[in-house]
């Protein structure tokens, strides 16, 4: 398969998951740019016997993991400075910068922590991306046992957060 095809046939799709992952335009963008840039220096590993959208999925989502954990090292070495330029004795300013910081990594923590990938992940690859139980646990490298246990556990927290009604459909699905 051409690699204008394979664009062509999964663009639509990989956006969308990229777009449910970032939860922001201009980041789902970069993230598609990405994953297709990562999917043509891995073109070669890619084994043609299998179906491609799973693959291009964990690459999707392996990209924006890499993603989170370069963020969480920015913030970390971010507070760092912080707490060197306290010391430097520019103590008000730094006060406020700190602060400010603080707040702001606050309001980043609280977000991921709504939606664990631990559940959000096998729910969307499994409900949004309609992938299988085996095709989502080989994307995120754990049992399709365990991919379903997340699911139920999810579920659960979904259904206590958000009431029964609103979860039917993927209940149904």
């Amino acid at each position: 398969m051409e690699i204008e095809q394979m664009i062509y046939e999964h663009k639509d799709q990989l956006y969308r998951l990229c777009l449910y992952l970032e939860k922001d335009k201009e980041r789902a963008d970069d993230l598609f740019q990405d994953t297709w840039v990562k999917v043509l220096e891995k073109l070669h590993t890619y084994d043609a016997s299998r179906a491609f959208y799973p693959w291009l999925t964990q690459i999707a989502v392996n990209t924006y993991r890499d993603k989170l954990r370069r963020f969480r090292l920015e913030l970390k070495r971010r507070c760092y400075e912080e707490s060197q330029l306290e010391q430097l004795g520019d103590k008000e300013e730094s006060i406020e910068n700190t602060f400010i910081y603080k707040e702001e990594l606050g309001m980043i923590l609280e977000g991921i922590k709504a939606l664990p990938d631990k559940y959000k992940l096998p729910l969307l690859l499994v409900f949004n991306e309609k992938l299988s139980y085996k095709e989502a646990g080989e994307i995120l490298g754990i049992p399709e046992r365990l991919v379903k246990s997340r699911i139920y556990d999810g579920r659960q927290k979904l259904k206590k957060l958000l009431g029964k009604e609103e979860l039917q459909w993927m209940i149904n699905n």
